[in-house]
This record gives C-alpha cells, structure tokens and sequence, in this order.
C-alpha cells in the first residue's frame, strides 16, 4: 500500500524545517552555525560554550542561546540586531525561555542587563549580559 502523499509531504516538510543543534555539548560546530545565523557574523575565538537551542515547527518560533564572550562581542550583537536596553525593573521576557536545560536554568537571565527589540508585537529578540561572568543568554520568537 502507497502512503499518502500528503501525509508524506508534511513529514518531509517537518524534517525540512529542523534545525540541527546539539544541545548538551558545547561549541558543537551546528551550535557555532546558529550563532552565526542568529548574529549575522561568526564566532570567533572570543566566544566559548555556544549552546543553541531551535524549535522552528509551526508558525512560532524559538531560538535560544547561551555562550561565553567579552563585552566586545555583546555590542557587535547590540548594533547588528538593533537592540535597545531596558532599564532592569521592567526587564521581563513576555515568553518564558525553555528553562529545562543544563545551560539554561530558570535563575540565568536574574541581574543581567537586557537589550531588546521587538518587530510590529509579532517578532522578539532578548538578549541577557554581566560582565561578572561574561555569559549571555539570547532569546528570539515569534508569538
């Protein structure tokens, strides 16, 4: 028996539209890909402990990452996203990250500084930054 076409091309379509990523191993060489497709530039050697996270079924998506870096990097990201900063008491993320990974914890983002920018109420990008231990969290999704 043939399967059905239509069905077979959603599953298609649903393989298609995956991003790979690993997401318990750091600077894995897709996890340094989604960060260059999140940034618009590479990671250079500045930039350590890239976990990336993508859910890009649906009409909603999500990408989320995490690395290491100097202040330097977080700027270049500031000016190529066009992100503005957010004084911290009303630095609140509108959707909660996934917080059930090792590299992102419910408390990460707490007393970092914030920089956002938000398309039309539609599309989002966050991104969380201390000097103190030069780690940054970004969030980017669509509702």
């Amino acid at each position: 028996m043939k399967p059905f076409p239509a069905f077979s091309f959603l599953i298609f379509l649903s393989l298609a539209s995956c991003t790979e990523y690993d997401l318990e191993i750091a600077d894995s060489p897709a996890n340094r890909n989604g960060f260059e497709d999140s940034f618009g530039f590479p990671a250079d050697a500045n930039v350590t402990q890239v976990y990336y996270y993508a859910n890009e079924l649906g009409a909603d998506v999500r990408y989320q990452l995490s690395f290491k870096c100097p202040r330097v990097v977080v700027d270049k990201i500031i000016s190529e996203l066009s992100l503005k900063a957010v004084p911290q008491d009303t630095a609140d993320s509108l959707l909660d990250p996934r917080d059930d990974l090792s590299w992102w914890q419910p408390d990460s983002i707490d007393g970092r500084d914030l920089w956002i920018k938000e398309e039309e109420n539609q599309y989002y990008r966050q991104l969380w930054y201390s000097g103190k231990d030069g780690m940054a969290f970004y969030l980017e999704y669509s509702v």
